[in-house]
């Protein structure tokens, strides 16, 4: 246990030492904004870039694999909006939002790095085929829901219509696009282009952590305890053990694509689930108290789901 200790927690000291750092003014809110704009569009554009134009299709785009991982996530998104709907007693948006809580991972900044640490290099290509569609499918879901439940809203057309807008301006969906066609050519990348892209990828995932960290000062924890509890369990154990009983039980994966699937499922949910909230102003208060609780709990949990996966 202590030696699988020890994959996850240097993870989490770096995300750790963004927080400390922002709380006690070694870094502003200023610098902690600018590093994420490198990071997101830059360092994590090189690295997604670089991925999906190397990528073996066959190999990595295992439909059993995509499926054991989005089903789940699915699913516990609509057990989220049910039940802020009917034990909570939300409204329809607020209980889109709740439920967003639980359908987008971290599995980027916190994922990626853990199963690097954990299953080493070879592992990379199977979480980066899941990170590729993680962002478009998340919000094209969310905002979707959310434009068909909430009273304000335009209608699955307006939701359409915004998704495209943003998943057209983020950089990081842009760049595994690019990356995709790229791969579908079969162009080869110039040495020297390559090489810039890796030393940019380089610096994505300790940057990405530390912003995670130094992000989560300015979210503050209080109130709705049960609720926090709920989608909380929902991300770290229920989305996990369902990915579980689908890539071992159902779709026979092979053993180190179950266990980085199941991984990548099991990870707390990032700062997008805020955004989510805050950009539809629903549920705020929840989603900030998600992701302080989430990262933190998920020391533990992400140490014991190794511990069982082996």
């Amino acid at each position: 246990m202590f030696e699988i200790l020890g994959i996850v927690m240097p993870v989490f000291l770096v995300v750790m030492l963004g927080y400390g750092a922002a709380h006690f003014g070694a870094v502003s809110d200023g610098e902690v904004d600018t590093m994420l704009r490198f990071t997101t569009r830059f360092a994590v554009t090189a690295l997604l870039f670089r991925a999906s134009a190397t990528l073996d299709m066959g190999e990595a785009l295992d439909p059993g694999m995509l499926l054991a991982y989005y089903l789940p996530a699915f699913a516990v998104f609509g057990i989220g909006i049910l039940a802020a709907r009917r034990a909570f007693g939300q409204r329809p948006g607020e209980a889109v939002a709740s439920g967003f809580t639980a359908l987008f991972a971290n599995s980027l900044f916190l994922g990626l790095p853990i199963i690097e640490r954990a299953y080493g290099a070879e592992a990379l290509p199977v979480a980066l085929a899941i990170i590729a569609f993680h962002a478009p499918a998340m919000y094209l879901v969310g905002i979707v829901t959310m434009e068909s439940a909430a009273r304000d809203g335009g209608g699955i057309a307006a939701g359409l219509r915004k998704v495209g807008r943003s998943l057209s301006r983020n950089p990081m969906v842009v760049s595994v696009a690019a990356g995709l066609v790229w791969n579908v050519l079969g162009l080869p990348l110039p040495d020297a282009a390559e090489e810039a892209m890796r030393l940019l990828a380089g610096a994505a995932l300790p940057l990405g952590m530390f912003g995670i960290g130094a992000t989560l000062n300015r979210y503050r924890f209080g109130g709705e305890l049960v609720e926090t509890g709920f989608f909380s369990a929902l991300s770290l154990i229920v989305r996990p053990l369902m990915v579980a009983a689908l890539a071992l039980w159902v779709f026979d994966l092979d053993p180190l694509v179950a266990k980085v699937t199941i991984i990548m499922g099991a990870m707390p949910g990032g700062i997008n689930i805020y955004l989510f909230a805050t950009m539809y102003k629903r549920s705020e208060a929840l989603a900030a108290n998600v992701v302080l609780v989430g990262t933190v709990a998920a020391i533990v949990t992400s140490t014991l789901w190794l511990a069982a996966l082996g």
